[in-house]
């Protein structure tokens, strides 16, 4: 483990451990005085429309993405730097994208909040992360 993390990334959904990884982000980001980057991947597969997902506009994507932005922003604190990043793609892969792109030290994403049957037949968003991460990988429950 690293001693001080300069780049720390929060990859977020609207799940229960997205936001208590972001709460944890947050912290680990004030005490190492470091930038944070609050992710957030619109799952692609919505636009398509799978079995599995329901197709959505991307109009809707992009108004869901702004305002789950702006309510997990809303509450930090201005004296931590932190930048809030939306895109739409595959999640697992636009995650470990983004921490090569940007060269983050660490990630803090939450445990999967998938059922058994929907992890097993799209794959661990979380395990996927872990396995390719270029950095240490915080799991937050």
């Amino acid at each position: 483990m690293k001693d001080i993390y300069k780049r720390i990334l929060v990859a977020i959904d609207e799940s229960t451990q997205a936001l208590n990884a972001l709460f944890e982000a947050v912290s680990i980001s004030k005490r190492n005085n470091a930038k944070l980057f609050i992710l957030y991947v619109a799952d692609e597969t919505r636009l398509r429309g799978t079995s599995i997902a329901l197709t959505m506009s991307l109009g809707e994507i992009e108004a869901e993405s702004k305002s789950l932005m702006e309510d997990v922003t809303s509450g930090i604190r201005k004296d931590i730097s932190f930048e809030s990043v939306a895109s739409i793609g595959n999640p697992k892969k636009e995650i470990v994208r983004f921490a090569k792109d940007n060269e983050i030290d660490l990630i803090v994403i939450g445990s999967n909040s998938k059922n058994f049957v929907t992890r097993t037949l799209i794959g661990s968003t979380t395990s996927y992360v872990v396995e390719k991460a270029p950095c240490n990988v915080m799991i937050v429950k």
